[in-house]
Protein backbone atom coordinates (compact mmCIF):
# COMPACT_ATOMS: atom_id res chain seq x y z
CA UNK A 1 0.00 0.00 0.00
CA UNK A 2 1.01 3.48 -0.55
CA UNK A 3 2.28 5.40 2.55
CA UNK A 4 0.09 8.71 0.35
CA UNK A 5 -2.12 8.57 -2.23
CA UNK A 6 -1.74 10.89 -5.01
CA UNK A 7 -3.30 14.43 -4.57
CA UNK A 8 -3.57 15.64 -8.32
CA UNK A 9 -3.77 13.92 -11.66
CA UNK A 10 -3.36 16.09 -15.00
CA UNK A 11 -5.37 13.21 -17.31
CA UNK A 12 -3.85 14.79 -20.85
CA UNK A 13 -4.97 14.20 -23.79
CA UNK A 14 -0.96 14.25 -25.23
CA UNK A 15 -0.25 17.67 -26.72
CA UNK A 16 -2.23 19.64 -24.88
CA UNK A 17 1.18 20.64 -22.43
CA UNK A 18 1.27 17.95 -20.28
CA UNK A 19 4.77 17.91 -19.89
CA UNK A 20 4.90 21.78 -19.44
CA UNK A 21 2.58 21.73 -16.44
CA UNK A 22 4.35 18.26 -15.25
CA UNK A 23 7.86 20.50 -15.28
CA UNK A 24 6.19 23.89 -13.75
CA UNK A 25 4.69 21.78 -11.25
CA UNK A 26 7.80 19.45 -10.34
CA UNK A 27 9.45 22.94 -9.98
CA UNK A 28 7.39 24.07 -7.16
CA UNK A 29 8.46 23.32 -3.32
CA UNK A 30 5.33 22.25 -2.12
CA UNK A 31 4.78 19.03 -4.84
CA UNK A 32 6.14 15.77 -4.48
CA UNK A 33 6.43 14.26 -8.50
CA UNK A 34 8.50 11.31 -9.95
CA UNK A 35 11.91 12.54 -12.20
CA UNK A 36 9.58 12.22 -15.29
CA UNK A 37 6.16 12.44 -16.48
CA UNK A 38 3.97 9.72 -18.07
CA UNK A 39 4.40 6.89 -15.41
CA UNK A 40 0.89 5.42 -16.82
CA UNK A 41 0.54 3.43 -14.19
CA UNK A 42 -3.07 3.31 -13.72
CA UNK A 43 -3.38 2.15 -17.50
CA UNK A 44 -0.02 0.30 -18.98
CA UNK A 45 1.28 -0.10 -15.86
CA UNK A 46 -1.36 -1.30 -12.96
CA UNK A 47 0.03 -5.00 -12.92
CA UNK A 48 3.18 -3.63 -11.76
CA UNK A 49 1.26 -2.58 -8.37
CA UNK A 50 1.94 0.02 -5.71
CA UNK A 51 5.01 -0.80 -4.40
CA UNK A 52 6.09 -0.38 -7.34
CA UNK A 53 4.06 2.79 -8.25
CA UNK A 54 5.33 4.21 -4.86
CA UNK A 55 9.05 3.58 -5.49
CA UNK A 56 8.95 6.33 -8.73
CA UNK A 57 8.39 9.11 -6.08
CA UNK A 58 11.15 10.43 -3.45
CA UNK A 59 10.44 10.74 0.07
CA UNK A 60 7.50 12.56 0.86
CA UNK A 61 8.16 15.60 3.34
CA UNK A 62 5.67 17.38 5.07
CA UNK A 63 2.64 19.13 3.76
CA UNK A 64 3.96 18.01 0.00
CA UNK A 65 1.14 16.94 -3.06
CA UNK A 66 1.78 14.22 -4.62
CA UNK A 67 1.16 14.44 -8.48
CA UNK A 68 0.68 12.06 -11.48
CA UNK A 69 0.56 13.63 -14.89
CA UNK A 70 0.27 11.12 -17.53
CA UNK A 71 -1.75 12.72 -20.47
CA UNK A 72 -3.21 8.91 -21.66
CA UNK A 73 -5.54 8.58 -18.44
CA UNK A 74 -8.22 10.45 -19.73
CA UNK A 75 -8.47 8.10 -22.86
CA UNK A 76 -9.04 5.36 -20.54
CA UNK A 77 -12.47 5.03 -18.36
CA UNK A 78 -10.88 1.93 -16.72
CA UNK A 79 -7.89 4.10 -15.47
CA UNK A 80 -10.59 6.74 -14.40
CA UNK A 81 -12.02 4.61 -12.42
CA UNK A 82 -9.05 2.82 -11.04
CA UNK A 83 -7.73 6.36 -9.97
CA UNK A 84 -11.18 7.48 -7.55
CA UNK A 85 -10.59 4.38 -6.31
CA UNK A 86 -7.16 5.08 -5.05
CA UNK A 87 -8.28 8.77 -4.20
CA UNK A 88 -12.10 9.74 -4.47
CA UNK A 89 -10.71 13.39 -3.10
CA UNK A 90 -8.28 13.74 -5.55
CA UNK A 91 -7.94 16.82 -7.29
CA UNK A 92 -7.70 16.45 -11.51
CA UNK A 93 -6.90 18.57 -14.14
CA UNK A 94 -7.54 18.24 -17.84
CA UNK A 95 -6.09 20.06 -21.26
CA UNK A 96 -8.50 21.37 -23.84
CA UNK A 97 -7.06 21.74 -27.40
CA UNK A 98 -8.16 22.05 -31.06
CA UNK A 99 -8.26 18.13 -31.94
CA UNK A 100 -7.11 18.87 -35.27
CA UNK A 101 -4.19 21.37 -34.13
CA UNK A 102 -3.67 18.75 -31.67
CA UNK A 103 -3.25 15.80 -33.87
CA UNK A 104 -1.47 17.77 -36.01
CA UNK A 105 1.21 18.67 -33.48
CA UNK A 106 1.29 15.09 -32.31
CA UNK A 107 1.60 13.97 -36.21
CA UNK A 108 4.85 15.98 -35.92
CA UNK A 109 6.15 14.77 -33.01
CA UNK A 110 6.60 11.44 -34.29
CA UNK A 111 7.25 12.51 -37.85
CA UNK A 112 10.69 14.97 -37.02
CA UNK A 113 11.75 11.96 -34.74
CA UNK A 114 12.03 9.65 -38.04
CA UNK A 115 9.57 7.21 -37.22
CA UNK A 116 7.09 7.62 -40.05
CA UNK A 117 7.25 9.38 -43.66
CA UNK A 118 3.37 9.80 -44.61
CA UNK A 119 1.76 13.63 -44.89
CA UNK A 120 -0.45 14.48 -42.44
CA UNK A 121 -3.21 14.34 -45.51
CA UNK A 122 -3.00 10.82 -45.39
CA UNK A 123 -4.46 9.97 -41.90
CA UNK A 124 -7.96 9.43 -43.10
CA UNK A 125 -6.59 6.93 -45.20
CA UNK A 126 -6.70 4.25 -42.67
CA UNK A 127 -8.48 4.12 -39.51
CA UNK A 128 -5.58 3.26 -37.83
CA UNK A 129 -3.73 6.29 -38.62
CA UNK A 130 -7.38 8.68 -37.57
CA UNK A 131 -7.19 6.53 -34.58
CA UNK A 132 -3.58 7.88 -33.38
CA UNK A 133 -3.72 11.19 -34.70
CA UNK A 134 -7.76 12.66 -34.22
CA UNK A 135 -9.60 10.41 -32.17
CA UNK A 136 -7.35 10.94 -28.75
CA UNK A 137 -8.30 14.53 -28.84
CA UNK A 138 -11.89 13.55 -28.40
CA UNK A 139 -12.58 13.80 -25.18
CA UNK A 140 -16.11 15.20 -24.75
CA UNK A 141 -17.60 12.01 -23.23
CA UNK A 142 -14.98 11.25 -20.95
CA UNK A 143 -15.35 14.51 -19.61
CA UNK A 144 -18.97 14.37 -19.20
CA UNK A 145 -17.90 10.95 -17.15
CA UNK A 146 -15.32 12.98 -15.47
CA UNK A 147 -18.23 15.69 -14.45
CA UNK A 148 -20.74 13.08 -13.24
CA UNK A 149 -18.42 11.40 -11.09
CA UNK A 150 -16.27 14.23 -9.60
CA UNK A 151 -17.12 17.32 -7.69
CA UNK A 152 -16.69 20.27 -9.67
CA UNK A 153 -14.68 22.04 -7.30
CA UNK A 154 -11.97 19.15 -7.68
CA UNK A 155 -11.49 19.40 -11.40
CA UNK A 156 -9.88 22.17 -13.77
CA UNK A 157 -10.11 22.29 -17.45
CA UNK A 158 -6.79 23.50 -18.63
CA UNK A 159 -7.31 25.81 -22.01
CA UNK A 160 -4.54 25.79 -24.53
CA UNK A 161 -5.15 28.65 -26.09
CA UNK A 162 -4.98 30.25 -22.81
CA UNK A 163 -1.45 28.47 -21.55
CA UNK A 164 -0.37 30.35 -25.05
CA UNK A 165 -1.83 33.66 -24.42
CA UNK A 166 -0.90 33.85 -20.75
CA UNK A 167 1.01 31.21 -19.00
CA UNK A 168 1.65 32.93 -16.08
CA UNK A 169 -1.82 33.23 -15.00
CA UNK A 170 -2.60 29.85 -15.99
CA UNK A 171 0.05 28.15 -14.00
CA UNK A 172 -1.24 30.76 -11.01
CA UNK A 173 -4.31 29.53 -10.84
CA UNK A 174 -3.25 26.30 -11.47
CA UNK A 175 -1.27 26.51 -8.02
CA UNK A 176 -4.72 27.92 -6.54
CA UNK A 177 -6.86 25.41 -7.55
CA UNK A 178 -4.47 22.88 -5.38
CA UNK A 179 -4.25 25.52 -2.91
CA UNK A 180 -0.02 25.47 -2.92
CA UNK A 181 1.63 28.83 -2.95
CA UNK A 182 0.70 30.75 -6.13
CA UNK A 183 3.16 33.36 -6.36
CA UNK A 184 5.86 30.88 -7.13
CA UNK A 185 7.18 31.26 -10.40
CA UNK A 186 9.14 27.91 -12.07
CA UNK A 187 11.67 28.21 -14.18
CA UNK A 188 10.25 26.72 -16.90
CA UNK A 189 7.35 28.98 -17.30
CA UNK A 190 8.50 30.68 -20.50
CA UNK A 191 10.23 27.69 -21.84
CA UNK A 192 8.53 25.54 -24.90
CA UNK A 193 8.91 22.18 -23.65
CA UNK A 194 8.61 19.02 -25.89
CA UNK A 195 7.13 20.97 -28.72
CA UNK A 196 6.16 19.39 -32.05
CA UNK A 197 9.14 20.88 -35.11
CA UNK A 198 10.67 19.19 -37.68
CA UNK A 199 14.21 17.96 -37.09
CA UNK A 200 16.83 20.31 -36.03
CA UNK A 201 19.83 18.42 -35.91
CA UNK A 202 22.59 19.43 -37.85
CA UNK A 203 22.56 16.98 -39.91
CA UNK A 204 19.01 17.42 -40.94
CA UNK A 205 19.92 21.37 -41.53
CA UNK A 206 22.66 20.45 -43.94
CA UNK A 207 20.88 17.70 -45.78
CA UNK A 208 17.54 20.44 -46.53
CA UNK A 209 20.41 22.88 -47.63
CA UNK A 210 21.80 20.71 -49.79
CA UNK A 211 18.34 19.61 -51.58
CA UNK A 212 17.51 23.19 -51.78
CA UNK A 213 21.31 23.95 -53.49
CA UNK A 214 19.96 21.21 -56.20
CA UNK A 215 16.57 22.57 -56.26
CA UNK A 216 15.03 19.58 -54.60
CA UNK A 217 12.05 19.66 -52.01
CA UNK A 218 14.36 18.85 -48.49
CA UNK A 219 13.61 16.19 -46.62
CA UNK A 220 13.29 17.37 -43.23
CA UNK A 221 9.76 18.54 -43.51
CA UNK A 222 10.40 22.05 -42.59
CA UNK A 223 8.14 23.03 -45.65
CA UNK A 224 5.21 20.80 -44.65
CA UNK A 225 5.57 22.05 -40.79
CA UNK A 226 5.50 25.89 -41.89
CA UNK A 227 2.88 25.38 -44.35
CA UNK A 228 0.82 24.18 -41.31
CA UNK A 229 -2.78 21.82 -42.69
CA UNK A 230 -3.83 22.26 -46.27
CA UNK A 231 -7.14 24.38 -46.22
CA UNK A 232 -8.63 21.94 -48.32
CA UNK A 233 -8.19 19.00 -45.76
CA UNK A 234 -8.57 20.95 -42.64
CA UNK A 235 -12.28 21.97 -44.46
CA UNK A 236 -12.77 17.73 -44.06
CA UNK A 237 -11.05 17.31 -40.36
CA UNK A 238 -13.82 20.50 -39.50
CA UNK A 239 -16.43 18.35 -40.42
CA UNK A 240 -15.46 15.32 -38.49
CA UNK A 241 -14.61 16.93 -35.55
CA UNK A 242 -17.71 19.10 -35.68
CA UNK A 243 -19.73 17.44 -33.07
CA UNK A 244 -16.89 16.81 -31.21
CA UNK A 245 -16.15 20.51 -30.55
CA UNK A 246 -19.96 21.39 -30.36
CA UNK A 247 -20.18 18.71 -27.74
CA UNK A 248 -17.40 19.82 -25.72
CA UNK A 249 -18.67 23.88 -26.16
CA UNK A 250 -21.55 22.43 -24.43
CA UNK A 251 -20.30 20.78 -21.20
CA UNK A 252 -17.70 23.45 -20.62
CA UNK A 253 -19.76 26.29 -21.03
CA UNK A 254 -17.42 27.99 -23.29
CA UNK A 255 -17.69 28.84 -27.34
CA UNK A 256 -14.92 27.03 -28.94
CA UNK A 257 -16.10 26.77 -32.16
CA UNK A 258 -13.37 28.97 -33.28
CA UNK A 259 -11.26 25.93 -34.05
CA UNK A 260 -13.42 24.79 -36.79
CA UNK A 261 -12.55 28.24 -38.91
Amino acid sequence: MMDHKIDFFYLGPPKTASTWVFECLKEHPQICATDHSENNFFDVNFHKGEDWYENLFPPLKDGRLKIDCTPTYINSIQALERILTHNPDAKFAFGVRSPIERAFSGYWHVRRLGHINYKFEEILDTYVWFRTWVEPGFISSHVAWLMQHIPAENLLPIYFDDLKDDPATLMKNLYGFLDIDAGFVPDTLHKKVNVARPKNTLIARLGHKAFETIGMKGLSGKKEYLDGIPADFRKKLNILCTPEVEGLSELLQRDLTDWLK
